[in-house]
């Protein structure tokens, strides 16, 4: 592309049609972190994969109750009951309410520690989140 004009204008018109350096920054960043998260996600899996936790019909519990996964587990609660309800942990995850007949809400584990939590909407449904650190691989 060749400009016109005085040297003046052709620089000024180059620099316009050239990024920004920040933006060249912010591009080079996004695929330095891209690459990461592909080395740390294989075929853009989290690393732990995934659990699923139901509540079951008439809301007597969440199955499993108890569950020990490693930060960046896909967790997801579904809900098989016919009544709406909650997945709450104060200070870590509260899930509003989910909706009855197979609604879900899912969180990512990434608060390392036990986590108790429970219906929030009927309060007789409790269970149990423990969220360890990632063990590298290797070890």
């Amino acid at each position: 592309m060749r400009l016109q004009g005085t040297p003046e204008d052709r620089k000024n018109r180059a620099l316009m049609l050239a990024p920004p350096k920040f933006m060249k920054f912010a591009a080079l960043s996004c695929v330095f972190a891209a690459s990461l998260l592909l080395t740390a996600c294989p075929n853009g899996q989290p690393v732990n994969g995934q659990l699923t936790i139901n509540i079951t019909n008439g809301g007597g519990s969440y199955n499993p109750a108890s569950a020990t996964v490693q930060a960046g587990t896909v967790v997801m609660w579904v809900n098989q009951d016919s009544q709406p309800h909650t997945a709450t942990s104060p200070g870590a995850f509260d899930s509003g309410v989910i909706a009855p007949s197979g609604g879900q809400w899912t969180w990512v584990a990434s608060i390392p520690g036990t986590h108790p939590y429970q219906d929030m909407i009927g309060g007789k449904i409790s269970g149990t989140l423990t969220v360890t650190q990632i063990t590298p691989v290797g070890q």
